[in-house]
């Protein structure tokens, strides 16, 4: 019989452990599943879309109670753990990403998709400080209700933290440029340097962080909506960005239509050829009016499809925690197109 520390513990915890046991060998293992990779699929949409297999196939086994974010490496079956490291292997095999992938089924749904933010409009750093500001790349914090077990990772990347996923994690961040939209009062390149995860830098963008902590990541006051934000970047030093992170944060807090706008054209002047950026959750304010919500609904989807019209971008929805958010990555000129310049 398998044994209680192959079970999820938060399984464990929906049952009583005196009776019979929950699950045998049998149900618990999934057997020979290999997730491949389609031609032209990038390892963003790879990722998000293996995760998912991966979280449905566990909830086929162990039920709907089954919270990836609750599941800790060591409670994973070892087959689990073998199909993940698999699935990353997959991952990092070079291959030239297709803009047509899942294209037409992604832009239909993506007005659909997003959703309302109804949880406040915090002004200034006292204010935000009452929400989770202080969000690990692979750890979990404590917090209030399921923020306590959002991590970047989770949210962004994969839903499962293992051996291999962090192995892959320090291969794709590298020596990259990471720059965090409202990241609040994060200290991720510490965290990353202690999982010896060498990133370039790690500049976190917001304009409402005073007191900047020691240990923290390098703060500059500005709003990723500026009219001036590529320039201010620019004399920041910073002249494009690898990875672009919005953890709970832009275009949720944005009130005016032509702020989110302007929000995700800043993105693609910062976003290098090859980079990525990933906003979770896909959301826009709910205060106001109908008209109002709706328009700043119109302006980011509006955005999003002028992004896609260019021809350069992979975009993909994915649902993670319960939320759908979206990777928007950004292909670099073919060989064809660089010839004829």
């Amino acid at each position: 019989m398998m044994s209680e520390k192959c079970i999820p513990e938060n399984i464990l915890n929906e049952y009583d452990k005196k009776e019979k046991p929950i699950i045998n060998a049998e149900q618990a293992l999934i057997e020979g599943e290999n997730i491949e990779r389609q031609m032209g699929e990038s390892q963003a949409s790879y990722l998000q879309r293996a995760g998912e297999e991966v979280t449905k196939k566990l909830k086929e086994k162990f039920g709907n109670f089954f919270d990836p974010s609750r599941s800790k490496e060591e409670n994973l079956p070892q087959d689990v753990v073998t199909m993940i490291e698999d699935i990353i292997a997959k991952t990092l095999k070079s291959q030239e990403s297709s803009v047509d992938f899942f294209r037409d089924e992604t832009i239909n749904n993506i007005e659909k998709s997003i959703g309302y933010h109804n949880r406040g409009k915090p002004t200034d750093s006292a204010s935000f400080d009452k929400t989770q500001r202080s969000r690990k790349f692979f750890e979990i914090q404590p917090g209030k209700g399921a923020a306590k077990r959002e991590t970047y990772w989770n949210t962004l990347f994969f839903p499962y933290n293992t051996k291999a996923t962090r192995e892959f994690a320090k291969k794709i961040l590298y020596d990259k440029t990471i720059v965090l939209l409202g990241g609040g009062r994060s200290q991720l390149k510490k965290e990353l340097t202690e999982n010896n995860i060498a990133p370039r830098e790690i500049v976190n963008i917001d304009p409402f962080v005073e007191n900047v902590e020691e240990g923290a990541d390098r703060v500059i006051s500005l709003s990723a909506s500026d009219d001036n934000f590529i320039d201010r970047m620019s004399k920041e030093g910073i002249v494009g960005a690898d990875e672009i992170w919005a953890e709970y944060s832009v275009p949720a807090y944005l009130e005016n239509p032509k702020e989110i706008q302007r929000l995700i054209q800043n993105i693609d002047a910062l976003l290098v050829d090859g980079g990525t950026a990933r906003i979770w959750p896909l959301e826009v304010g709910g205060s106001g009016e109908d008209k109002d919500r709706i328009s700043r609904k119109e302006a980011l989807v509006d955005s999003i499809k002028k992004l896609n019209a260019t021809g350069r971008y992979q975009i993909i929805l994915q649902k993670t925690a319960g939320r759908v958010g979206i990777t928007l990555h950004k292909l670099a000129p073919s060989r064809e197109k660089l010839q004829k310049k």
